[in-house]
């Protein structure tokens, strides 16, 4: 197996890189994040209560672009994150790229919706908007809107 892109990010471009065993027997996570804190949010959300595990999970899941995978094993992960970077346009796995920044908005956000809130969801999360399915289609919602995406 071969993980070219998961290295070249992590090797070249300086992403971080994540794996866990999830709580709750979705299997092993393999992530990248911009920095370590983005991976963090995810990785805390998904042992997180179900107030909180559950729509954050939505959340995530609902894109085929952000770099979040499980699989039943750590190999298996690896290799559906790898293919989920190979479904991209290899110009934007990169620091900087339209991609970078639409991931960093993503997290930024779920991140904003749980902040203070306990280990264990004493309260509803705040409301997400739903992110667009495909990386083409939240190029064109943020190209619509006209939010100027930075990390």
């Amino acid at each position: 197996m071969a993980f070219d892109r998961i290295d070249r990010l992590v090797t070249e471009e300086g992403f971080a890189f994540q794996a866990w065993n999830d709580r709750y027997s979705k299997g092993v996570w393999a992530a990248l994040g911009l920095w370590e804190s983005q991976i963090d949010t995810v990785r805390d959300l998904s042992g997180a209560g179900d107030l909180d595990m559950i729509p954050a999970m939505q959340y995530i899941f609902s894109a085929d672009w952000l770099p979040y995978v499980t699989g039943r094993t750590l190999a298996e992960a690896m290799q559906q994150l790898e293919e989920l970077l190979a479904l991209l346009p290899q110009d934007q796995l990169k620091h900087g790229s339209q991609w970078a920044n639409l991931v960093s908005t993503a997290i930024e956000a779920l991140s904003e919706a749980t902040n203070g809130r306990s280990r264990y969801g004493d309260k509803e999360p705040e409301p997400l908007d739903d992110l667009p399915e495909t990386f083409e289609l939240a190029v064109e919602r943020f190209a619509a809107s006209g939010t100027q995406q930075t990390a």
